[in-house]
């Protein structure tokens, strides 16, 4: 993974741990995100992302 992907990744983990800390604020620290949402999430991420050259 290249310096600019790893950034981008970090970047993005970063945010959903910021979207998680925001939801437990307001809705109770035992509140979860279904692993199938951040699933679909990161999918989406991850196709519109890709490269039409990039076949991994």
């Amino acid at each position: 993974m290249g310096d600019r992907a790893a950034a981008d990744l970090e970047r993005e983990l970063a945010m959903l741990a910021q979207v998680r800390r925001r939801l437990r604020a307001s809705e109770g620290e035992d509140f979860r995100i279904p692993t199938t949402t951040v699933d679909e999430v990161l999918d989406e991420l991850n196709s519109v992302e890709r490269s039409p050259w990039d076949p991994t």
